[in-house]
């Protein structure tokens, strides 16, 4: 295992964080999105059938799993997040969850991300309703989750099914690596960091009447060692 910032690590990369492993998805609002590798706990999205995640008892289950995570460490962590119910059809009366630091995927997130997310043994819940309780919507006690080989689906909310938790991590958190993967990371950051490097030669070399006679640029060892804080 090799340790680096969460902030290089390539989306879709596993990575272990506070005893738990998680996969990282995107950056987002300054934070890092990132789903648990596994699911957690299977539970009801809500046990009188409400597809309303901000009155969800999924809630609570996903409460649960903030707290282990922050008495492992995960507290000052942990970026906030808004998470957008909109319906299936576009209506927007649940409006969203703001501010919270666990949840769960929406479906449209989970459509952008499907292709990195890692299939699990049995299916797991979103957070998109199927429909809301308006006049012309329909039964608003379905919502979305995934087949165990990732089809996406809808069912009645008082169904048991897996919760995988989301969360918007701190992008400087230290975080762990397997060390295959994070021999591709570093070699990567490497090449990224070279290029730069002849960016800011290619940049000295052009006349600007500042640069002293005699004078030469830095060294690749001397320039990285310039820019890091």
């Amino acid at each position: 295992m090799a340790t680096m910032e969460l902030r290089r690590v390539p989306y879709g990369t596993t990575f272990t964080v506070f005893g738990d492993e998680f996969v990282a998805l995107d950056y987002i609002n300054g934070g890092v999105l990132a789903i648990r590798r596994d699911i957690w706990k299977d539970a009801p999205f809500d046990r009188e059938g409400v597809n309303d995640l901000r009155k969800a008892t999924i809630n609570g289950t996903l409460a649960d799993y903030e707290d282990m995570i922050c008495e492992a460490g995960a507290a000052g962590n942990l970026r906030t997040m808004d998470v957008d119910l909109r319906a299936t059809d576009g209506t927007r009366e649940y409006g969203c969850c703001a501010g919270i630091c666990v949840s769960l995927l929406t479906l449209e997130q989970y459509g952008k991300y499907q292709h990195i997310i890692p299939d699990v043994d049995r299916p797991w819940w979103l957070a998109t309703p199927w429909r809301t309780p308006g006049e012309k919507c329909g039964d608003s006690t379905l919502a979305w989750y995934v087949y165990s080989n990732g089809y996406a689906s809808s069912n009645y909310c008082a169904s048991t099914y897996g919760v995988r938790p989301a969360l918007l991590f701190n992008p400087s958190l230290l975080i762990s690596l397997e060390l295959e993967g994070a021999e591709k990371v570093e070699e990567d950051a490497e090449k990224d960091t070279y290029a730069a490097y002849c960016k800011y030669v290619r940049g000295w070399a052009v006349p600007d009447g500042e640069q002293e006679l005699g004078s030469s640029p830095l060294s690749y060892e001397d320039w990285k060692n310039w820019k890091e804080p």
